[in-house]
Parts: C-alpha cells; structure tokens; sequence
C-alpha cells in the first residue's frame, strides 16, 4: 500500500496543489516544527510528541473560529477550554498520523511549488497580481510570521498530497455506475390530487369547552416574553478624539512618503532547474549557465522558460513569480534579485529548489496621494493614535469603579459620564444595545436580574463599550385566554380542517383501491387531480414533498396501482396512485450526465476509502494521551 502510495504522490502533487485555492488557516500544531519543551507532551504519536502548547494553540485558534463565524451569537458554554480541548487534540492527532504516513511516502512540497502556491492564492492577490503588501497584511492579522505560515502551508500541502494519492487508487465499476444509473434516472407514471386543510375550515366548529381544553394543553404557547430595562454607561474613543496640530500631519504625511520611497517592488521571473531525478547540483549548475549563454546571445528568457524550466506552476506563464518586497523567496534568491537592474537576468542561484536563473522584470514604488488628499485620514489616524491611550486607561478606571458599585450612579459621576436608559425591552428585540448578542445575555443573566450587580464592561466593538445596571425585570407570564382566544381558535379549527382533510383523503384512497379512477374521484369531491408521466427525481415542476413520496412508494404489479396518502406541514394531504415505474437505462442519458454520475461516485468511493485508510492508521498507531 505505501508503495502504491508513493507512486501516486508522484502523479497527483502537481493537482493537488494547482488545485488549491484556499487553505484552512487554522491549521494545529505547527509550533512543535520549530522547537519543543521540556512540559509533559499533551499527546505522544508513535514516538512524536504533540506539545501542550500545540494543544493551547489549537483551543485558541478553535475559540477565533467560532467566534469568527458566529460573533456574539456564540454559546459561551461553546468556547470552555474543556470542551474544546478534546476535539482539538483528536485533530493534532490525525494530522500528525497523516503528516507521517506522508513522510514514510517520501511525499515533498518543495520552495518552488510552495512559492508557486502563494503567488497564486486569492487571498494575497490585488487586481488579480500577487500583492506583497497583501500577504503581510493578511499574515499580521492571523498573527503569522511568514516562516510559520509556509511551514503551516507546506503541511497542509502533504496532508493533501497524501488524500489526493490515495484516493486516486479508488475507481467505479461499470456496473456500480449501472446500479447508479437505475436508480438515480427512475421513472415513475403516476396520478396525484390535494385535498387542501383550508376548504375546510369553515366547515368545522369549536365549542366552548374545546377551546379552554387546548387553551390549557398548549398553555405554554400562549405566554408573554420576559422583559428587562436597564440603564447603562457608554465609552467611545471618538469622545477622546482632540483637534491635531498641522505641523504633526505634515510630519507624519513626510515619515509616511520616506517609507513609501523605500517600499520597492520587484517583479521576478526565473527558470528552475531541479536538482535529482539524475540531475546532480553540477548538472544543473551547468544547464542552468548554458541557458544564461543563450539569453545574453539574443534568445527569449520566457520562451526558454517554457521549454526547460522545471517549476511547472510558472513555466507556462514564461517564468513569472510575480512581486516581492523583499521577503517572499528564499534569501539567496531575494538577495540576487536585488541587485539586477531591469530586465537583466543573474548569474546562476542555489537554494533548496535547485538552481535558478532569476530576471528582474520590473520594479514599482507605491504612489503616494498628495497631502491635502490624505489629510483627512491622516488626522483620523492621529486622532486615533492619541485618543487610544487616554480610551484604554478610561475603560480600566471604569471596570475599577463599576466593579464594587451599588448602581451606576457613582461610576458616571466619577467618569462624567451620562447615565442612560433603555426602553422595556424584549429579549426577542434586537433594537439599540440588543442587537449586541453580548449585552442581551448580560441584561438577562441572574447575576443582574436577580443580585442587582453591574454587568462587566462589554466590548461592542474595539471603540465602544458598555455597562448595564438592571433596573426592572418582568419574567414571563401566562397570557389569559381572552387575550390569546383569536389565536386559540385559528389553531383549533386548523387542526379540525387537517383531521377532515385526512379523513376525505383516506376516503378517496380507499376508493382507488377498489378500482375508481383518479378523474371521477377528482370530480366526484370537486378537486384538481393531475397525471404526471416519466416523472423523474429532479422534476422541479413537481413539489418537493410529493416526488419525495411518490419515489418512496412500492413498485405496483403489473396492471395495477399503489396507492399513497401523505401530510404535509400545512396540513394538506397528496392522495397518489403510482401505476409504473420505469428503471433508469444508460442508452437513454446524455453521456455528460454519465459523466457527471461517475465523477460523483468516484468522489464518494475515493472518500470512504480515505476513511477506511485512516481508521487503519489509528487502529495501528501507538498513541498515548497524557
């Protein structure tokens, strides 16, 4: 198997990372590539230890997941380190168990094929060009370096090689696809009615004594929504914002134009001869100045490229890479790099890729506006950096004072801040400070509902904060009949005129069973019937519902018919008569729907066999959880 596994390696890494459009950010573990600890492992993976910091890394990232997704809304119980520590260890673990079965496969990613990769995501792209600016802003945001964010890279790379190889060993028979055929392309002859709840409601009647009776079985369906009113203090850091002298705009506008001066862009191309593969460093060292001869002789670098260049991602595109600020390549091809003038191609350059040769293709500086077009930001940006300082220390001396007051009435005095005040507010509301999930679960949390606390200081936003007193609460209370009668009755009667609807349906069922046809039944109990012929699975002129149960229904013997009654949530019923069914013949479908059938088939084969493959790594692998 692992044989198999390497041969395919070799045929599938250039998909699997063409293929690649984004990668999962939150990959675990990665720190235990760079140094290890003398703390007791979290985990040991056939002799590899997963750190403990490894685990805590996975329990934070998992914890910006969820809030990433589901902002306020998140359960806090969601983001306890105990329930997430489990699953996030059984992660470490799986990747761990993958990322060695890659290495025992020899499975590579290379510096140019992971170059290649990050050139070509979207995430680092501006104007469909790689955007070297881009890459470090998307990196500082995850709190990346880009040494841990390549080898991130590079792993989830392997564990993708590894899933691809081996599920490209999977395949569909012809006859798995004649089984799939039959089924997915039945069709079924049939004749269908509806008998609708809503004719039926003004045919029944409640009394009086109904009413109470469900009135008090459902009483829990007629009960107001408690309600909470609070006052609360706010902090902006727009209120900390103070007017900026003109002389420091012009400073900062100059320190920003120097920088911006010093920001250079260089656009690289390259030919990549690999090293191996029976080509010794000396081999390429050769080939590689050959091709440098023919290129100081008059000879195109791109169309050379194309022709010899090894880094297949590039190769196509007459060896661009695209920009760098200085940081995207290996050192000994940045610093190559750096000291070509434009359109001059370097001498040849090892690095753990091979050997390249690099041409400087153009060299860009970023624009910058003129000081009276960015005066408005940068005085945004001033104002904010000195706002910031004085807005932290504010929030603090708020949590201080809040913490141990009765009321918010000394803490607003203290701060000279205003008390303000809410309406009686709803927790199904979302108006003002509801629609902050945070400050809805504060105001109605027993702590101030019930003990009369202030709320912690929430963060709305890194601007915005708040503080809440409660000051009344109103739990939910059963509405009286009188109030809710109206609703009492529209409830009553639909439940009557679904139980007549049920009743007729059956009725007319039964009467197809002994033979009546779908037509006089129809007209008998003034109804609309319709007959459907070589209806299909997908047949979206028909609802949902009614294919679901006409596919479930048994196959009738020859000449005869079965017979279906079925509800639906509003209350109507499908009275239907199946008279044939019909299996599905790969003669009469388009060969790309065959097509399409046995991509699909290929897809979920390849993942159980994935599946199948990994539970046998876990079955054999020696894992100790400390």
């Amino acid at each position: 198997m692992l044989q198999n596994i390497r041969d395919n390696i070799q045929g599938t890494a250039a998909k699997v990372i063409i293929g690649i459009i984004v990668i999962p950010f939150a990959f675990f573990g990665v720190d235990s590539l760079f140094s290890g600890s003398g703390q007791t492992p979290a985990a040991v993976v056939n002799g590899e230890d997963i750190s403990e910091q490894s685990l805590l890394q996975a329990v934070a990232l998992q914890k910006r997941r969820l809030i990433g997704m589901m902002g306020d809304s998140v359960d806090p119980a969601m983001l306890d380190d105990s329930v997430l520590r489990g699953p996030a260890l059984n992660t470490l673990i799986k990747q761990q168990l993958l990322l060695q079965t890659a290495d025992d496969a020899n499975a590579v990613i290379s510096d140019a094929q992971l170059n290649r990769v990050i050139v070509g995501m979207p995430q680092f792209q501006e104007d469909g060009r790689f955007s070297q600016q881009r890459y470090q802003q998307v990196l500082r945001l995850q709190g990346y370096s880009s040494q841990f964010f390549k080898e991130l890279l590079r792993s989830d790379l392997l564990i993708q090689q590894l899933s691809a190889a081996i599920s490209s060993s999977s395949f569909v028979t012809d006859a798995q696809l004649n089984n799939y055929i039959q089924v997915a392309f039945e069709e079924r002859d049939y004749h269908y009615l509806t008998v609708k709840a809503d004719d039926f409601v003004d045919t029944v009647s409640v009394s009086e004594e109904e009413i109470e009776a469900y009135y008090q079985q459902n009483s829990a369906d007629y009960v107001s929504e408690e309600q909470v009113r609070f006052s609360y203090l706010e902090l902006n850091q727009e209120d900390f914002y103070q007017a900026v002298d003109e002389s420091a705009l012009q400073r900062e506008y100059e320190r920003l134009l120097a920088a911006s001066e010093e920001d250079v862009q260089r656009e690289a191309a390259h030919i990549l001869i690999e090293i191996g593969g029976g080509e010794s460093r000396q081999d390429a060292l050769k080939s590689a100045e050959e091709i440098r001869q023919r290129v100081a002789a008059g000879e195109d670098f791109a169309e050379l490229a194309k022709q010899y260049s090894d880094d297949i991602g590039s190769a196509g595109d007459g060896g661009r890479l695209g920009f760098t600020s200085g940081d995207s390549f290996p050192t000994e091809f940045e610093a190559a790099l750096a000291v070509l003038e434009e359109g001059e191609v370097s001498a040849p350059v090892e690095t753990e890729s091979g050997v390249h040769l690099i041409k400087l293709l153009s060299v860009r500086q970023p624009e910058m506006a003129s000081f009276e077009e960015m005066k408005p930001e940068l005085t945004e940006q001033l104002q904010q950096q000195q706002a910031k300082p004085r807005f932290v220390a504010a929030v603090e001396d708020l949590r201080d004072l809040v913490f141990n007051a009765e009321d918010l009435t000394l803490p607003a005095e203290e701060m000279e801040l205003n008390v303000a005040r809410s309406e009686l507010l709803e927790r199904s509301s979302n108006e003002g400070l509801f629609q902050y999930e945070a400050v809805k679960r504060a105001a109605f949390s027993e702590s101030l509902r019930e003990a009369g606390h202030n709320s912690e200081v929430i963060e709305l936003t890194p601007e915005r904060y708040v503080v809440l007193h409660v000051e009344e609460y109103k739990a939910p209370t059963p509405k009286p009949l009188e109030q809710v009668r109206d609703s009492v009755v529209t409830a009553l009667k639909a439940q009557k005129a679904s139980q007549a609807a049920a009743e007729r349906a059956e009725s007319i069922a039964n009467a197809l069973r002994e033979g009546s046809t779908m037509e006089s039944l129809a007209k008998q109990n003034e109804l609309e019937w319709d007959a459907v012929v070589a209806g299909t699975r997908n047949d979206l002129a028909v609802e949902a519902p009614l294919r679901q149960q006409v596919f479930a229904m048994p196959k009738p013997e020859a000449g005869s018919n079965t017979v279906s009654v079925t509800q639906t949530d509003e209350g109507n019923h499908y009275v239907v008569s199946l008279l044939a069914v019909r299996a599905g013949q790969p003669n009469s479908v388009s060969q790309e729907q065959i097509a399409q059938a046995r991509q699909g088939l290929q897809r979920r084969q390849a993942s159980e066999d994935f599946a199948h493959y990994f539970n046998v790594l876990w079955q054999n692998a020696d894992i100790k959880i400390n």
